[in-house]
């Protein structure tokens, strides 16, 4: 653990049951930091830090968004420092149709399309903001949230509040990480059968 200032950076670890690893996933919808190379190209970043395969890519991350607007070449796009990315499956309907990487129906959505532009500037340590949707919670997210993730103390402690009290024990309470800006958070499926 970290120094215990207000400001400073403290590491929650929980091990819970795979039925409550969903109570985590609204940290993961609204965002959540990870590190990741300015100037790195979007797929890189998915394939090497979050160590997915082309194929998984491919086949399950069909939305992407990067800071806000719609991405067809995960190759071209280039993460900057603060930067947002979102990742989503294919999405229902003609909006779903619209929004899908590469797809017959991008063009009527050019408006709010990812352009090359100048590129961030790269090197060196930085993050990003990444955000999940859809089955890619489900998908993703335990894998995710066991590597660790960046979240603020106060959004996690409202969250803990609402955990059952096998789960805080290993945090020392939701109010010691009241005020805190940022929190590492590693949260792990516990090898005990039946914990409930």
């Amino acid at each position: 653990m970290e120094p215990n200032g207000s400001g400073a950076t403290r590491t929650v670890c929980l091990a819970v049951p795979s039925e409550r690893l969903a109570c985590f996933f609204p940290l993961l919808q609204r965002g959540f930091a990870v590190p990741a190379r300015p100037g790195s190209p979007v797929g890189a970043f998915l394939r090497e830090e979050l160590g997915l395969s082309a194929a998984t890519i491919e086949a399950r991350i069909q939305t992407v968004f990067l800071d806000g607007r719609a991405v067809d070449d995960i190759e071209t796009a280039l993460l900057g420092a603060g930067s947002t990315l979102a990742l989503a499956p294919a999405m229902p309907g003609l909006m779903g149709a619209m929004l899908r990487r590469g797809g017959y129906y991008a063009p009527m959505r050019s408006g709010i399309t990812h352009r090359a532009g100048a590129a961030p500037q790269a090197g060196g340590a930085g993050g990003i903001t990444l955000k999940l949707f859809g089955t890619t919670l489900r998908e993703l997210g335990p894998a995710i949230l066991a590597r660790g993730i960046g979240v603020d103390g106060d959004e996690l402690a409202s969250l803990l509040e609402s955990l059952p009290e096998d789960c805080l024990r290993a945090t020392g309470g939701a109010a010691a990480l009241e005020g805190r800006k940022a929190v590492l958070l590693k949260v792990t499926v516990s090898r005990e059968a039946g914990q409930g």
